[in-house]
């Protein structure tokens, strides 16, 4: 997903500026042009959701919070303006406290809550805005707040359990990692100083592992530029959409884990649509929200190319079942919901579902993975000792 500075003329003959999030350049184009703009220019801002520093996701999880308060305050009959003046009020960190008085001085010159929202891509995703325009429209806008509360609150803590899963993986990883290159860099080099002075043979094994060490220490340093050019090189493709896409579906292709990337996917989108159809969106567009909220980009052009389809009448589930996006339990949901005019209800049935599947997969991928490391681990230190322990072996069978 990036973000795209345009400059437009309108149908008055108007020159715009202005931002917007798509998975690729073309889309923003296509939708710029069916409003009757003619684009005269368009600038990509960056990748903000995978790029190399996710300044937008952090930026989102901050304002998490508003949704929560502010629905709280309606609810106790507190008017817009001043909950949205107590809120910024108890904020101690200036940027937020700015954001949330832009919100407030917008709202007071008669704009509504989702377009003073929507000044703010940084803070706000789609999913926000278009959720709170529903809300306005239905005058339902505490009801709305809320439950868009709960969804973020839902994904934190999907977010949360995986990154709990991975803590323990990734410090066992790195202490290996530092034990095998201090091995390599300072002991083994001290060992082979002994070794030459002496002028003895010595195993195979240790002339292996006193090569690689001078290697190591000689272009250590280059393998390191290469591989951080070689990530540096990755990022920039992936701003490519053929080239994102063909990554993307390789993911899923994953022995293992492809399968737990897909359906925490499947799980985000089930979620989002099931929400913005419960609150009113109409289905196209929260097709287009979802499309947007999707961080893979296979996934996501499947739901693009699927929109035609659905507005010939042709149902969601059939065709997203056609191009192999759905689990077939999820299938079998939807199907039902679309059959009984219950679709939001059967996509959170859906999404909850996955939740639990998702974690007991990642539980069960931490409980194969730590043995696996630690074994791998293990052994590559045990090789390296083992190798210096027959060098210091053979030196004293001679000496006998």
């Amino acid at each position: 997903m990036g973000t795209y500075k345009y400059r437009v003329l309108t149908k008055s003959r108007d020159i715009i500026e202005g931002k917007k999030e798509a998975a690729a350049e073309k889309d923003i184009i296509m939708e710029l042009r069916k409003a009757g703009h003619v684009v005269l220019s368009i600038e990509s801002l960056g990748d903000d959701t995978n790029g190399l520093f996710p300044f937008k996701r952090k930026l989102f999880r901050s304002f998490n919070f508003f949704t929560q308060e502010l629905a709280t305050l309606l609810e106790n009959g507190i008017p817009m303006d001043k909950s949205i003046s107590i809120i910024s009020s108890t904020q101690e960190k200036p940027a937020i406290k700015a954001t949330l008085d832009s919100i407030l001085e917008n709202v007071k010159s008669g704009k509504s809550l989702g377009d003073s929202l929507a000044n703010f891509p940084r803070a706000f995703s789609n999913v926000n805005v278009y959720m709170i325009h529903a809300g306005e429209e239905g005058g339902v806008l505490p009801q709305v707040l809320k439950r868009l509360g709960e969804f973020q609150e839902r994904m934190d803590k999907i977010r949360k359990d995986i990154i709990s899963a991975m803590v323990y993986p990734i410090l066992l990883s790195s202490v290996g990692i530092l034990c095998i290159t201090a091995l390599i860099t300072f002991v083994i080099p001290r060992f082979a100083e002994v070794f030459e002075g002496m002028g003895m043979a010595l195993p195979a094994s240790t002339r292996i592992l006193m090569s690689l060490s001078d290697f190591f220490i000689a272009y250590g340093w280059a393998i390191f530029i290469l591989f951080f050019v070689s990530f540096l090189i990755y990022k920039k493709s992936k701003k490519n959409t053929a080239f994102s896409e063909k990554v993307d579906k390789a993911k899923l292709r994953i022995p293992l884990l492809g399968t737990v990337i897909w359906k925490i996917e499947i799980a985000r989108f089930a979620r989002t649509l099931g929400m913005l159809l419960e609150n009113g969106v109409a289905l196209i567009k929260a097709i287009d929200i979802v499309k947007n909220v999707l961080a893979n980009t296979y996934l996501a052009n499947i739901l693009h190319d699927i929109k035609s389809t659905v507005k010939e009448g042709g149902g969601l589930t059939a065709p997203l079942d056609k191009n192999g996006f759905l689990p077939s339990y999820a299938k079998h949901l939807m199907t039902i919901g679309e059959e009984t005019g219950n679709l939001e209800n059967m996509l959170i049935k859906v999404a909850d579902n996955l939740d639990l599947e998702i974690e007991q997969k990642i539980k069960g991928l931490v409980s194969l993975v730590e043995p696996i490391l630690i074994l791998f681990m293990g052994g590559m230190i045990g090789i390296i000792v083992i190798s210096m322990l027959m060098a210091i072996l053979s030196i004293s069978d001679i000496g006998l």
